[in-house]
């Protein structure tokens, strides 16, 4: 046993460390946080919130989406990044089901899309696929 004077040597202090539960509790929570960032694992969104999930169905890389959107007296604009070929995003929109809402769609080759969605679609959960 030391006596309290002693300093104990890094290798002893890593070694204890190693052995100590909260060690491996904090190692724990650092593996199932990447493991949730690694399979998408999401909260839930707030509630009232229009969630759309957006499906790149072409051959090219989106380059951005353009949401535009409204109803009463409320008027909103949401920009979402790239999405790749054949990669889904999940977007979350302060709309209401059925009044659907405009979408630009552009490429990274430069065309642009631009349509109205999901008007008349029911549901708080709903999807977009894009393809040219």
């Amino acid at each position: 046993m030391q006596s309290s004077g002693e300093h104990r040597s890094w290798e002893d202090r890593v070694v204890d460390a190693l052995r100590a539960p909260a060690t491996w509790l904090f190692v724990l929570g650092l593996v199932l946080g990447a493991a949730a960032v690694h399979w998408g694992v999401e909260r839930p969104p707030a509630e009232g919130a229009l969630m759309v999930t957006v499906h790149n169905d072409s051959d090219v890389l989106i380059q951005a989406i353009h949401f535009d959107f409204g109803h009463d007296l409320s008027e909103s604009s949401i920009r979402e990044g790239q999405l790749r070929p054949g990669e889904h995003r999940r977007v979350a929109l302060n709309h209401v089901p059925a009044a659907g809402f405009n979408m630009e769609i552009r490429y990274a080759d430069g065309e642009v899309q631009e349509f109205c969605a999901n008007r008349g679609v029911e549901g708080w959960e709903q999807e977009v696929r894009v393809y040219r």
